[in-house]
């Protein structure tokens, strides 16, 4: 059964326990902060013509995953298929080489599954608000110039510099079909989308940089692009993709429904992209058991070692590989795995992988994380495309993760949400401290400060924020949550502003 994701709509809210995390609102508090006004939206005049051509692009798990075979969707389904999963290979160092027959079919638009939403972000509404300013959806096979929006669907699996080069060539393809070598795009990039937007504009179809050379930008990509409006892009990183890398992800807001598969931890380490949107190692707030900082290197495949974390360091995930025997001489946990003759397809792929590919392909995806990180933070302090952020700043949003070691068990304990915690002195540290450290302001997955790409200096003993990586030419920011943020009205009109205000040169 295809399934699709479903805007807000009156008649789910018999639904809402549920749905609740997601439909929460903080509607009183809006605040706009502008490095230059954005004017009003153009409601005298909605259809006004030469706009430049538009391109959304969604975030992780914001495309549709389908099996051109057998025309089965993949993602998002509520049961995973026997002969198709969302696994990726790790037989490899070179991540562009894991690959299965998934290709990406178009962007997730609505669910007709009723009282169930899945957690990803909602792009019908922003299209119906497009169309509404007088732009009609163009298909890239067919292009056209002006007055119009592309949807760009890809991979959300695989890595970030492999998408932001295939949105390079079809914008380069485009300009070939209307012979308009000229022409810029305009770009609505909504989370990890943010990411690959701003890559191809820095860096063009360039690869990173080997490991040790510093990345400087080019800006080859920015010949093609007037501006990107960024929605929640994670630009320092988030603590929530941390999370699903540790624990994996639940697809929906309410938990442990038995008849919905869950983003599982084995799912997210075939994963290259949820890694690079983990917190950039100059972002990442560890702190100890007495809420002090903790110096952890996030990117080093030892620390995942130290503290237990991820399917790399997984009993079950371990005991699926060929060399489970092995590894069970070691670790008693381990019960090694035997297939059935029903066995997934992608099982059986892992039941051919041996620990020590696993641990090579996982040191990869660390150290490319890493240097992505680093190749969107060059800094540059003069940006030759316009660079918009649009974000909330009401939801507690988790921004530190505190360690505490349990002797008896010989084992870290990796704390996410806000508890009362006992340290190993005996000192007792209630719930609304620990939250006040752990937490800050943002969209619930997204602070405000990663998103302004903000980092934070010493100066004379206090601590300043200090913009480091780009020049915005302006943020806006409501009450409402990262999944949302296209729904809310005062974003909506801004935004929309932004878009229109300067007009393509008809040819």
């Amino acid at each position: 059964m295809q399934v699709y994701f479903y805007m807000l709509k009156s008649k789910f809210l018999s639904f809402l326990p549920l749905t609740f995390v997601l439909f929460a609102f903080c509607s009183a508090n809006v605040t706009a902060q502008t490095t230059e006004k954005i004017p009003q939206a153009m409601e005298k005049n909605p259809q006004t013509s030469g706009k430049n051509p538009v391109i959304v692009i969604p975030g992780i798990q914001g495309s549709q995953l389908v099996n051109p075979q057998t025309g089965k969707t993949v993602w998002f389904n509520v049961r995973r298929d026997k002969d198709d999963d969302l696994r990726l290979p790790m037989t490899s160092n070179n991540l562009a080489r894991n690959r299965d027959k998934l290709i990406a079919k178009d962007i997730i638009r609505e669910v007709e599954l009723p009282g169930v939403l899945p957690d990803v972000a909602v792009y019908q509404g922003l299209i119906d608000s497009l169309k509404a300013r007088g732009y009609a959806e163009a298909d890239w096979n067919k292009p056209q110039a002006i007055d119009v929006f592309y949807v760009f669907p890809y991979d959300w699996r695989r890595d970030n510099v492999e998408t932001a080069q295939l949105l390079i060539n079809k914008i380069e393809a485009v300009k070939r079909v209307v012979k308009r070598p000229d022409l810029k795009f305009d770009i609505i990039a909504h989370s990890m989308g943010g990411l690959v937007a701003r890559y191809a504009a820095m860096y063009g179809a360039a690869d990173l940089p080997p490991e040790g050379r510093k990345a400087v930008p080019s800006w080859t990509g920015a010949r093609h692009i007037n501006k990107i409006l960024m929605f929640g892009t994670p630009n320092e990183g988030s603590f929530d993709a941390f999370i699903g890398a540790v624990n994996g992800s639940t697809v929906i807001s309410a938990r442990n429904l038995p008849f919905i598969d869950d983003f599982r931890p084995e799912d997210v380490i075939s994963s290259p992209a949820l890694f690079q949107l983990m917190p950039h190692q100059t972002a990442t707030r560890f702190l100890d058991e007495n809420l002090k900082p903790l110096k952890v290197d996030l990117y080093d495949p030892k620390t995942w070692q130290t503290y237990g974390w991820g399917a790399v360091n997984d009993p079950k995930f371990l005991s699926k590989l060929k060399d489970a025997a092995q590894l069970a001489v070691k670790n008693k946990e381990i019960e090694p795995t035997k297939l059935g003759k029903d066995a997934n397809f992608d099982d059986r792929i892992l039941s051919q992988t041996t620990s020590a590919q696993v641990r090579a392909y996982f040191a990869t995806v660390l150290s490319r994380a890493k240097r992505f990180h680093l190749a969107l933070d060059a800094p540059t302090r003069k940006s030759p495309i316009e660079l918009y952020a649009f974000g909330g700043n009401c939801q507690p949003t988790l921004d530190a993760v505190v360690m505490m070691r349990n002797d008896k068990k010989d084992r870290w304990l990796t704390i996410t949400d806000a508890r009362d915690i006992k340290t190993s002195s005996g000192r007792e540290i209630k719930k609304d401290e620990v939250k006040a450290v752990m937490f800050v302001l943002g969209d619930g997955r997204v602070t405000r400060r990663s998103l302004l790409a903000e980092s934070e200096e010493s100066k004379g003993g206090t601590e300043e924020l200090v913009k480091t990586v780009f020049p915005l030419k302006s943020s806006f920011f409501a009450c409402g949550l990262h999944t949302q943020l296209f729904l809310e009205k005062t974003i909506q009109d801004s935004f929309l502003s932004a878009l229109v205000v300067e007009k393509t040169k008809q040819p």
